[in-house]
């Protein structure tokens, strides 16, 4: 009888693109006031930081649909990551669904 060959296991494919990664963590703000957004986003991604840097979040925000004057916490996101928290945040993309954002965490 012949030798069997040991199985190779190939070593996980890292996403092309944010849009193809599957997130670590969800985190839905529906129903947050968008000044509560900001220190929630905050501690978040000091913690993701710290114990798993390159770590996929999705945030959850809503298209607005139902708010009287359009979207407000897709903006709010965006401007927060970008700004006060954009030290912590290596990449960021719109999700493909347009209500939230998939973020790639950097170091802390």
């Amino acid at each position: 009888m012949g030798r069997r060959r040991p199985t190779r296991v190939e070593p996980p494919r890292l996403p092309d693109t944010l849009h193809s990664a599957f997130p670590d963590h969800t985190v839905d703000l529906h129903g947050l006031r968008a000044y509560e957004v900001e220190a929630l986003l905050d501690r978040l991604l000091t913690n993701w930081s710290r114990q798993q840097p390159g770590a996929i979040l999705r945030i959850i925000t809503g298209k607005g649909n139902r708010s009287q004057d359009g979207p407000v916490l897709l903006g709010v996101v965006r401007e927060v990551l970008q700004d006060e928290l954009g030290g912590r945040v290596q990449e960021m993309v719109l999700d493909s669904n347009g209500g939230g954002w998939v973020v790639r965490v950097g170091k802390g």
